[in-house]
């Protein structure tokens, strides 16, 4: 009985200690090629106009450069695009978006100027 409760207690001693590993908050990244999806273009002036209704910058979307996603609940997105500002310059930013396939919709997690 005694080698069963040890037994017992190492089984979930290591379910704990793997539980992180396995959630979807460790789901991998995997690049995508802007150049060839539509779709991530599509994402990123998306993002930018989103942006601009919260900020009243003025951004104007210019491109997707790179980016990478994580399935999980929906798509999670990762995109460094180019925007021009007011003045006309061309910045870099970086946008985390989560789109809901089945119920198309679209949520603006974070949007900064890239690193």
């Amino acid at each position: 009985m005694k080698t069963f409760s040890l037994l017992i207690a190492v089984v979930a001693a290591v379910a704990i200690i793997a539980y992180p590993v396995i959630t979807s908050a460790q789901a991998a990244w995997y690049p995508i090629d802007p150049t060839n999806e539509p779709h991530v273009q599509e994402l990123g002036a998306w993002a930018v106009s989103e942006h601009v209704k919260q900020a009243h910058d003025g951004l104007k979307f210019s491109r997707v450069r790179s980016g990478e996603e994580q399935s999980d609940a929906g798509v999670k997105y990762h995109l460094v695009m180019e925007a021009l500002n007011g003045d006309g310059k061309r910045g870099r930013y970086e946008a985390f978006l989560v789109e809901q396939v089945r119920s198309s919709t679209r949520t603006l997690i974070s949007f900064s100027p890239a690193k």
